[in-house]
């Protein structure tokens, strides 16, 4: 939605993040897939509620092998047009919730009930200053308990707006990178580092938008830990 004032701020400096990021993928659409491919495997993901529909986000959500456990996904948009068609492409899925919002989405956080998901995603606007704003809001909600999924993360603007949160992980497998923040308790980082190096491990060989590879890896990472725990 916002690829092209993207472009222009990550042009600026590859190296916001001192880490050395890897080039723009050609898909930069899709860079955040394994991570939330890897949230479901990781934990119990039955709701979620995105700001900013898409085909890598929506109907990954809508995917039974890689959100095995999704009952509802709410997603809300602000664009008329590219609300139908994702709700073409999820093909009447019961699960699936479009709500059509007008910005600034932030204005509407006190109609939706933060504290009731597992996971939510930012990815939304047609500006960044907003998907800032929208960010920086949701880390000032202390009632969300949910992991909060921010694409785009090696914008220095969505990284400050999120400074509120308690907790963050930094996704750089793939430039554009994701964060995940949270308010809750430090426990998750152990599973979300081992995450990291999953992804890591496997960025050279696998797009980031092949779904059903992403699943497979992370079901048989899950076996063999708990074969070795056992």
């Amino acid at each position: 939605m916002i690829r092209s004032q993207i472009s222009r701020l990550v042009q600026k400096g590859r190296g916001l993040l001192g880490l050395g990021l890897p080039p723009r993928h050609q898909n930069d659409y899709a860079t955040h897939v394994p991570i939330l491919v890897g949230l479901a495997s990781a934990f119990r993901i039955a709701r979620v509620l995105e700001f900013g529909a898409g085909f890598y986000s929506t109907l990954t959500f809508l995917n039974r092998s890689a959100f095995p456990d999704v009952v509802s996904v709410e997603s809300i948009e602000s664009d008329p047009r590219w609300t139908s068609k994702i709700s073409d492409a999820a093909k009447g899925d019961s699960r699936l919730r479009m709500r059509l919002l007008p910005e600034p989405i932030e204005n509407w956080l006190q109609e939706i009930p933060l504290d009731s998901w597992d996971l939510v995603l930012v990815d939304s606007s047609t500006e960044a200053a907003r998907r800032g704003r929208l960010i920086e809001e949701l880390a000032r909600r202390r009632n969300i308990s949910a992991f909060v999924v921010v694409h785009d993360f090696e914008i220095s603007l969505y990284r400050k707006a999120s400074k509120d949160f308690r907790n963050r992980m930094i996704y750089s497998a793939y430039n554009p990178c994701t964060g995940v923040v949270w308010q809750g308790d430090q426990l998750p980082a152990k599973s979300l580092k081992n995450l990291s190096r999953i992804i890591d491990r496997y960025s050279k060989k696998l797009q980031p938008d092949d779904v059903e590879s992403w699943s497979a890896i992370f079901r048989k990472e899950s076996q063999l830990n708990n074969s070795i725990v056992n």
